[in-house]
């Protein structure tokens, strides 16, 4: 298994041909995850990304919600996965959760919106990361 950290430095033109640009806008690249069979991209929240409610408010960083991994188009033959990873936000002294919700999925699918209309037009099926990110 082969890992790319985040210090190698990758090209964005070259990321958002792998990666949606519509998560590039609210996601950084972490680490890239290789095995003979699939190609994991590990993307983190942006940390200037905090919810629209607390805008103009004290707020910490509140740890991370649970991961969530879509698929994409396959890459040099191997199935492409995208693991994301969302900041967690509270206000300062408070302890009510905030975080953001996004919809980079084809809907009753659990692929990129692209990948996902693809699998419709051919009656396709997403197949599951085995990548433990």
């Amino acid at each position: 298994m082969t890992k790319i950290s985040k210090q190698t430095e990758i090209p964005h033109h070259l990321l958002s041909l792998l990666v949606p640009e519509e998560i590039l806008k609210y996601f950084e690249l972490e680490s890239i995850i290789e095995n003979d069979k699939e190609m994991l991209f590990s993307m983190i929240e942006k940390e200037d990304n905090y919810p629209q409610e607390l805008q103009g408010k004290d707020i910490v960083q509140d740890g991370y919600m649970n991961i969530s991994i879509i698929q994409s188009f396959p890459t040099k033959g191997k199935q492409c996965y995208i693991s994301l990873k969302r900041r967690r936000w509270k206000e300062k002294g408070g302890k009510k959760g905030y975080h953001n919700n996004y919809e980079f999925t084809s809907k009753g699918t659990m692929a990129t919106k692209e990948f996902g209309a693809f699998l419709k037009r051919n009656s396709l099926t997403a197949i599951p990361c085995s990548i433990v990110p």
